[in-house]
C-alpha cells in the first residue's frame, strides 16, 4: 500500500513534531496548502506549495530555521517538495500520502485504540 508507506517511522515523525519551530512550520504549511481554503470555482485542482520565503514571512523565523524545519519534515515523510530548477529553491506541501496514512491508521500513526 503506498500511502503506508509514506510514513517510514511513527517516532521520526514525533520527533519532528516536538520541536516548536518545525511545529509552527508544518502548522503553516498544512493550513496553506489546505484543499479545505481553495475555491473550486477558480479551476485549479492542485494543491499550492509554500515557498520559504512565505514561510519566514508568516514565521518570522529565518531561512535557516526554515530550511533545516522542513528538512525534519521531509525526512520524516510528512512533506512533498518541488524544487525550481532556475533558481535551486524548494517549496514545500503536506503529503497527501502521510495524511492518507495518518487518518487510516496506518503504521500506528492516528491509530485508534482498539476495544475488546
Amino acid at each position: 500500500m503506498v500511502a503506508g508507506m509514506a510514513i517510514r517511522d511513527a517516532r521520526a515523525v514525533i520527533a519532528a513534531l516536538a520541536d516548536p519551530e518545525t511545529l509552527l512550520v508544518f502548522g503553516v504549511i498544512a493550513g496553506r496548502t489546505s484543499k479545505l481554503q481553495m475555491s473550486t470555482s477558480d479551476g485549479t485542482r492542485s494543491t499550492p506549495y509554500v515557498t520559504p520565503y512565505g514561510l519566514m514571512r508568516e514565521t518570522s523565523l529565518s531561512r535557516d530555521v526554515v530550511e533545516a524545519a522542513a528538512g525534519r519534515l521531509e525526512r520524516a515523510g510528512l512533506l512533498e517538495v518541488l524544487v525550481d530548477d532556475e533558481r535551486g529553491d524548494e517549496s514545500w506541501r503536506v503529503s497527501e500520502a502521510a495524511l492518507a496514512a495518518a487518518s487510516t491508521g496506518s503504521d500506528g500513526v492516528g491509530a485508534r485504540p482498539r476495544r475488546g
